[in-house]
C-alpha cells in the first residue's frame, strides 16, 4: 500500500529553455516555464489554477504549449489565455488528450511588448493526493507572421522544409498555429492560407489544415493519404444594381490599437459580415434634388423641426443645390433624412461594420485603404481643396471601387453611436442598438422616433489625417447637419 505524500510536495514543474538556431539570434532567447514550481495541494475535489509563464521573450507573436500530466493525481478543467499577448488575441479551444492538454494563442494586433508575463492558466481538478510533475512539451513560439521562433533540429541538423500548403506557416509542422493563421484570414484572397488553392481562404482550408495535424514536413511526403476535398456549388450574387459595387462576404479585423487610435477604436475584433452592395459614390445633390421632388415632406421648407437642426440643406435655395454642384456630396442632410432617402430609394445605410470592411477594401491593419500615409493627392482633407467638398470620384477607388471613403464629406451608419460596443460586439453582423443586422428592421420601421446618437464615419474635408483613417469612429445626434457630413446607401444581397 503506498503512502500519501505531505501537500507540500504536491507537484513539482520542469523549466524548458528553448534555445533559437543561429538564424535567429536575434530573437534570443525565451524561457517558458510553469509556475508556481511548487504548490500545496488542495483537498480532493478542490480546483488547481496553473500559469504558463514566459521570460525573455522578444517579438513573441503566438504561442502553443503542451502540457502533460498524471491524470490519476489530476483531471483537466478548462484553459484560458493569459495578458501576455496583446489584448483581441485569437486563442484556440484547448486540445486534451489523455493527459496532455495544449493551448494555443495568436496575435491579431502585432508582438507583446513586455519580455515577461503569464502565457496562459490552466485549471486542474484534484482527484488524489499525491506527489506529481506537469511537464512541459511542444514548446513553440511564433512571431507576427505566424514564423516559428525557434529552428527545428533533428539528429544535430536543420530540417529542411517541403513547401506544403497546410504547414500555412512554414515551420515544419502541422499544429494548431497553422489552423490559427487560416481561421484568421477566412473570406480573404491569401495564397499562403489558401491551402486548397480555390482562390479563397475558407473552411475547406481549415479542413485540409486538420486532415494533416500532427505532421511534420521534411524531405519526404507525408505517407497519410489526402482524401480529396470537393468545392461546393455556391450561387453566384446577382449582378450589383446601378451605381453599386459588391462587397464580399468574409471576416475582417474591425478597429485600431495604433498610436493614433482612440479608446472607442478598441479593441480589434474580428467581425463577419455578410455580402451587401454599395453605392461607389455619396450621394450626390442631384440625387437627392430627386428624393425631395417626390417626397415633398423633406423639402427644405416642409421638413418637420424635429427631424433636423434648422441647418437643413442650408446651401440650397428652395429645391435647388448650388449652381455647377450636381455632382458634389450633397451635404446639410439630418440621419433622419437620409434614412428616409435610403428608404424611398430602396436601399438602407449601412451599418458601422459593413462601413469599415467596405472602406478598407479588401486590406488588413492599415489607417488608410491603400496604406499608412495620406496626402492631398489621395483624399479630401485637412481643407487642401479650400471650396469644400469635391464632386464625388475626384480621387482614386479603394480595392473594392469605391470613392471618397476618406475625406470629402463624413458618412451617416445606421448604428446608434456607443463607445464601447467593441467590447460586447457579435462577431457576425454586428448592429450597436439591437446587437445585430438580423433586427434592423427595429430601427428601419421607427426611424423617426429615434432619439439616441447616430455613427459618422470617412471624416470630411475639413478633417484632419487622423480623422479620416478608416477605423475613426463619432457619434453624433441624429438631428445634426453640417457641410461636412454626407451619406451613401447600401442594399442587402438577395439570392
Amino acid at each position: 500500500m503506498k503512502t500519501l505524500l505531505k501537500p507540500n510536495l504536491f507537484f513539482s514543474c520542469l523549466t524548458v529553455l528553448l534555445c533559437f538556431g543561429i538564424t535567429a539570434l536575434s530573437y534570443g532567447q525565451a524561457v517558458v516555464s510553469v509556475d508556481p514550481a511548487e504548490s500545496s495541494s488542495p483537498a480532493v475535489g478542490q480546483q488547481l489554477t496553473i500559469r504558463l509563464h514566459i521570460s525573455n521573450g522578444q517579438n513573441v507573436a503566438g504561442y502553443e504549449v503542451g502540457v502533460n500530466f498524471d491524470t490519476s493525481a489530476l483531471r483537466y478543467v478548462s484553459g484560458s489565455n493569459g495578458s501576455y499577448l496583446p489584448t483581441g488575441a485569437f486563442f484556440a479551444p484547448p486540445q486534451v488528450s489523455g493527459g496532455k492538454v495544449t493551448l494555443a494563442a495568436t496575435s491579431v494586433s502585432g508582438a507583446a511588448r513586455a519580455s515577461s508575463g503569464t502565457l496562459a492558466s490552466i485549471t486542474f481538478r484534484v482527484v488524489a493526493v499525491k506527489k506529481s510533475t506537469l511537464r512541459l512539451t511542444g514548446v513553440l513560439l511564433s512571431d507576427s507572421n505566424a514564423n516559428a521562433l525557434s529552428v527545428s533540429v533533428r539528429n544535430g541538423s536543420v530540417v529542411e522544409r517541403r513547401a506544403a500548403k497546410w504547414d500555412v506557416n512554414g515551420d515544419g509542422r502541422v499544429n494548431v498555429l497553422d489552423l490559427t493563421r487560416v481561421a484568421t484570414r477566412l473570406g480573404w484572397r491569401d495564397a499562403s492560407a489558401d491551402t486548397n488553392g480555390d482562390g479563397t481562404v475558407n473552411v475547406l482550408d481549415l479542413v485540409l489544415v486538420a486532415q494533416h495535424l500532427g505532421e511534420t514536413v521534411g524531405t519526404t511526403p507525408p505517407t497519410v493519404p489526402v482524401t480529396p476535398v470537393t468545392q461546393p456549388t455556391v450561387p453566384k450574387p446577382p449582378p450589383a444594381p446601378e451605381g453599386m459595387v459588391l462587397i464580399p462576404a468574409g471576416e475582417f479585423k474591425m478597429g485600431s490599437e495604433d498610436a493614433e487610435a482612440r479608446p472607442n477604436e478598441q479593441p480589434i475584433h474580428t467581425v463577419h459580415v455578410d455580402a451587401f452592395y454599395m453605392d461607389t459614390h455619396e450621394v450626390t445633390n442631384l440625387d437627392f434634388k430627386k428624393f425631395v421632388l417626390a417626397n415633398p415632406q423633406w423639402q427644405k421648407d416642409r421638413i418637420p423641426k424635429a427631424l433636423h437642426d434648422r441647418a437643413y440643406l442650408h446651401d440650397w435655395t428652395g429645391n435647388n443645390y448650388p449652381t455647377g454642384k450636381a455632382n458634389h456630396p450633397v451635404a446639410y442632410v439630418s440621419w433622419y433624412a437620409a434614412m428616409a432617402y435610403a428608404e424611398w430609394a430602396g436601399k438602407r445605410l449601412p451599418t458601422e461594420a459593413e462601413w469599415e470592411k467596405a472602406a478598407r477594401g479588401g486590406t488588413s491593419g492599415l489607417k488608410y485603404p491603400w496604406g499608412n500615409t495620406i496626402s492631398s493627392g489621395r483624399a479630401n482633407y485637412g481643407y487642401h481643396h479650400v471650396g469644400g467638398a469635391r464632386k464625388v470620384g475626384s480621387y482614386s477607388a479603394n480595392g473594392y471601387g469605391l470613392y471618397d471613403v476618406c475625406g470629402n464629406v463624413g458618412e451617416w451608419c445606421l448604428d446608434a453611436y456607443d463607445a464601447n460596443f467593441y467590447f460586447s460586439s457579435p462577431r457576425r453582423n454586428p448592429l450597436s442598438d439591437v446587437n445585430t443586422l438580423s433586427n434592423a428592421n427595429l430601427i428601419i420601421d421607427d426611424y423617426t422616433n429615434v432619439k439616441s446618437h447616430r455613427v459618422l464615419r470617412g471624416g470630411s474635408y475639413g478633417g484632419t489625417a487622423q480623422d479620416v483613417r478608416v477605423a475613426r469612429r463619432a457619434g453624433v445626434t441624429p438631428t445634426f447637419t453640417h457641410q461636412g457630413n454626407g451619406f451613401r446607401c447600401v442594399k442587402d444581397v438577395v439570392p
